[in-house]
């Protein structure tokens, strides 16, 4: 997963420097349906991911970024609200040298739910070249082109 999360789908972003009330009842208007998933905008390993079952947990959850602001200053700048998908998610590794794009191996990992709001990645090493896994490959050796990874 991208430790910049621009190049993943956004449903809502947003810069929180307080957790002020305009700004709660700002957000909270722009997202029309939960769960969703909060977390920083740049970040890795779960780490201020949650999940948002309603409004309520929404409005908390702010207020509770506000400390994790001051524990993890470079990572809560901003933030992503995202619509929340369950079940497993993939990976694909690649190396890309001048212009070439080598698939280096692919993970799936099943999101497991800790303590209400952490994450714990789930994972396994995908043994076999499988017809989707040479669709997603070629897939994302164009994604890799387009967005001019060199």
């Amino acid at each position: 997963m991208l430790k910049n999360k621009i190049r993943t789908p956004i449903t809502v972003e947003f810069s929180l420097k307080s957790p002020t009330k305009e700004i709660i009842s700002r957000v909270s208007k722009l997202i029309k349906t939960y769960p969703i998933v909060l977390k920083p905008f740049e970040g890795y390993g779960s780490v201020g991911v949650q999940i948002i079952n309603d409004k309520n947990e929404f409005e908390k959850s702010l207020k509770e970024y506000a400390v994790f602001q001051k524990t993890h200053p470079t990572m809560a700048a901003k933030f992503l609200a995202q619509e929340y998908i369950d079940g497993e998610e993939g990976f694909l590794d690649f190396y890309s040298i001048n212009g070439k794009h080598l698939f280096t191996d692919a993970w799936m990992y099943h999101k497991l739910r800790i303590a209400n709001s952490t994450f714990h990645n789930d994972g396994y090493l995908i043994m076999k070249k499988t017809p989707q896994l040479v669709k997603a490959e070629t897939y994302c050796k164009k994604v890799l082109d387009a967005i001019g990874f060199k």
